[in-house]
């Protein structure tokens, strides 16, 4: 008895294709995503920098570069350059010592979730590194 020959598509064959393009672009999506912050507004460093009284009790994040860190007692210091409006603004933020835990590293990128209190100095609840 002979074989007739197949004239439809191979089902398989179609299955593990759908399924290799689903693979690359979750790969492809998550290795392009932006870094994601927190769901806060983002702080205004010029305004702040005119009165830094303005922004007493507000909770914004902040994200940028680490570009210096100093240790007093048991908190932290930190400076962050945050790039606004083509400019390079530079934002303190001190870090508490239940954050002091985590090791920040001079030149990489993070968002602090921050709150500034009644002197007006900004101070980091979370943190996330990006």
């Amino acid at each position: 008895m002979a074989r007739r020959a197949s004239s439809g598509v191979n089902s398989q064959a179609l299955l593990v294709g759908v399924i290799i393009i689903l693979i690359l672009g979750g790969g492809y999506w998550f290795l392009n995503r932006e870094p994601e912050g927190f769901k806060a507004e983002t702080v205004n460093v010029g305004h702040y920098m005119e009165n830094q009284n303005a922004l007493v009790g507000n909770e914004v994040q902040a994200s940028g570069t680490l570009i210096d860190r100093l240790n007093e007692g048991n908190n932290q210091m930190i400076t962050l350059k945050i790039e606004e409006q083509g400019k390079s603004r530079f934002l303190p933020i001190l870090i508490p010592s239940d954050l002091k835990k985590i090791n920040f590293n001079l030149q990489q990128d993070y968002s602090f979730l921050i709150r500034f209190n009644s002197d007006g100095l900004a101070v980091a609840y979370d943190v996330k590194a990006l």
